[in-house]
């Protein structure tokens, strides 16, 4: 499991940066904060996850090389192609949330991040007794509300479904879970310390 210094990674001028499970998510690393790798690093991130869809981001992979991180795409959307590559990327993605040290992000770190920290909750942390993750793009009080979370997590259970021959768990599991990530919809965004 990566060691993270999160008070030095929380200083940086990263929008939305913010704790997730044993990493952080914030905004891609792919253009403004580009500035930013050599601190990072030495804050002890040891993996960007990028959830962009479209394949690898040449220019993050290169910067990945050049800081000697690694790199992992998990393509996150609601069409049935990324739908099945998260399918078959899944253990692979929790197993590299598991190790920690990761900085995950979308463009902006928001909404594509809430959807992969649900997805790995929902289907696999769970069970093992890891905390819903923390919703930081899908607010109520920033005018969103679940249903992209929703969509994705219906169709990923569907086709779990059609590739397992089952589902992951029955049909009333889905829906707790799903009332878990509603109800952090309509709080108020946590502060950091929280």
């Amino acid at each position: 499991m990566g060691i993270l210094d999160l008070d030095k990674l929380l200083e940086l001028p990263i929008s939305d940066i913010y704790p997730a499970y044993n990493g952080v998510r914030g905004r891609t690393m792919s253009s403004q904060n580009q500035f930013l790798w050599q601190q990072i690093k030495e804050a002890g991130v040891k993996m960007i996850i990028d959830l962009r869809e479209g394949g690898s981001d040449t220019h993050i992979v290169d910067k990945c090389n050049q800081y000697c991180l690694d790199y992992f795409n998990y393509p996150i959307d609601n069409n049935i192609d990324a739908i099945r590559r998260m399918i078959q990327l899944f253990p692979e993605f929790c197993q590299r949330i598991d190790n920690g040290g990761f900085y995950i992000s979308c463009a902006m770190g928001l909404h594509r991040t809430d959807i992969a920290l649900c997805c790995y909750w929902m289907f696999y942390g769970a069970d093992n007794g890891i905390e819903p993750p923390v919703i930081r793009g899908y607010r109520k009080e920033d005018g969103h509300n679940t249903s992209k979370i929703m969509r994705v997590m219906n169709a990923v259970y569907k086709e779990f479904e059609h590739v397992n021959g089952n589902t992951p768990f029955p049909l009333e599991i889905l829906k707790e879970r799903k009332r878990v990530i509603e109800r952090q919809c309509r709080e108020p965004k946590p502060a950091i310390s929280e």
